[in-house]
């Protein structure tokens, strides 16, 4: 192989050397310099010499000149339990001096303190007796006081106070008294109780219309606030019909107030559950067996209906408790044809009158005439009786109720009033 052209003419082939920077090793000395320095000085500081001439006394106190401190005046070098601290200083007894501003101080100057001495038994007695003649008083004082203002309110009050409902409210009042305490039996009507009675009546009369019982009806429930007493309670089954559902329903039997009755009704529609609407729980066709209320007032033009039992097409019953039925509309009872009795009612009345015109025609007019006295006393007598015999028969048929009517194939709903849970669906 050629060599390559060397420029220069020197031809090197030995190891190259170079050159250190002489700057690291100048800051490596610097700190090692530095570090024996401050190794120097420290030891210096805390009194240690090197050699030479002794150097000014530290002035940081050694740990043996504090560990003397502490034992002084102990022998034994034992440090025993330290000594109880007292808190609070017993108090001491300090005599009271008096002194005289006009003159020097004397020797009947100085006052002791005094101690309580016990009262007398018989000083006692009379003392409590005192105040119990005086509590006596005040009573007797405030009793005659509110007598005096029950009084007046009596007398310038223009409501009128039934006082036979004073002796029912302090019968209630015994009735509420705790267990121990003595009632007042046969304890007369003071004048406490018919100002309470007045108070009261005055009440009821300010308002007429109960604007305050129904705001305490409507507020009965938030009276105490807070958590609900009830949790959320989970579905028991998946067959499960909730309050609140409606059973549609059409009337089989018909009603008649006049007398009281059992009635029937047959399902116009499926019911399903309440939580997916997927299970047949109710089927159309199934009975309704049911009763109704007879008593009806005056005015009244609905019928007051409950439902008690289920028949299903399979044979199967289920007793529902007395469930309420409703119209398509939702109001309470059902409503169809009212009977008012009017013709019966008007006619009695008319009748009454004309009996008692004609019992005033037949009594003699003029009562001086002597003439006849026995034919006067004997028609005033038959028309007399007459009339209150008819009076009293026609005017019962005043207190006919009215008769409400309804027919059969009436529409109407059975609203669910409890959880019905059923065994499964309807097959």
């Amino acid at each position: 192989m050629t060599e390559s052209l060397r420029l220069g003419g020197v031809d090197e082939k030995g190891p190259r050397i170079r050159r250190l920077n002489r700057v690291p090793i100048i800051v490596a000395i610097v700190l090692v310099v530095a570090f024996f320095a401050v190794i120097i000085y420290g030891l210096t500081s805390r009194g240690l010499q090197f050699g030479g001439e002794p150097t000014a006394p530290s002035t940081v106190r050694p740990a043996t000149t504090d560990a003397d401190q502490l034992k002084r005046g102990i022998p034994d070098g034992i440090i025993g339990e330290p000594a109880p601290v007292v808190l609070q200083p017993t108090p001491t007894e300090t005599l009271v001096t008096t002194t005289n501003p006009f003159g020097p101080a004397k020797a009947d100057d100085v006052v002791t303190p005094e101690r309580p001495t016990l009262e007398p038994e018989e000083i006692w007695r009379a003392r409590l007796e005192r105040e119990q003649q005086e509590q006596w008083l005040r009573e007797l004082q405030r009793q005659r006081m509110a007598s005096l203002q029950a009084d007046a309110a009596a007398l310038d009050s223009p409501i009128a106070v039934d006082v036979g409902n004073v002796g029912e409210t302090a019968a209630a009042s015994n009735a509420n008294l705790p267990a121990g305490a003595t009632p007042a039996v046969n304890r007369p009507l003071s004048a406490l109780d018919l100002y309470a009675a007045a108070m009261q009546a005055g009440a009821e009369n300010t308002d007429p219309n109960g604007q305050a019982a129904k705001e305490d009806f409507f507020n009965q429930d938030i009276a105490d606030l807070g958590y609900l007493p009830k949790s959320v309670v989970p579905q028991m089954s998946p067959y499960e019909l909730k309050r609140g559902s409606v059973i549609p329903a059409t009337l089989v039997t018909g009603i008649n107030s006049d007398l009281p009755g059992r009635i029937t009704a047959q399902v116009s529609q499926n019911v399903y559950d309440s939580a997916t609407g997927r299970h047949l729980l109710i089927p159309q066709g199934s009975k309704l067996f049911g009763r109704y209320d007879s008593k009806v007032a005056f005015g009244q033009n609905r019928v007051l209906v409950i439902w008690t039992d289920i028949i299903f097409a399979n044979g199967s019953t289920l007793q529902i408790g007395g469930m309420a039925g409703t119209d398509a509309a939702g109001y309470g009872g059902f409503s169809d044809k009212v009977d008012n009795h009017l013709f019966e009612t008007f006619g009695s009345a008319i009748l009454v009158a004309l009996i008692g015109a004609g019992t005033e025609m037949m009594l003699p007019q003029d009562s001086n005439n002597t003439g006849n006295n026995a034919e006067n006393s004997a028609r005033e007598s038959f028309a007399e009786t007459f009339g209150e015999i008819s009076q009293q028969t026609v005017s019962k048929n005043l207190d006919v109720q009215p008769t409400l009517e309804i027919r059969p194939g009436y529409q109407f709903n059975v609203l669910v009033d409890q959880d019905m849970v059923f065994p499964g669906a309807f097959q």
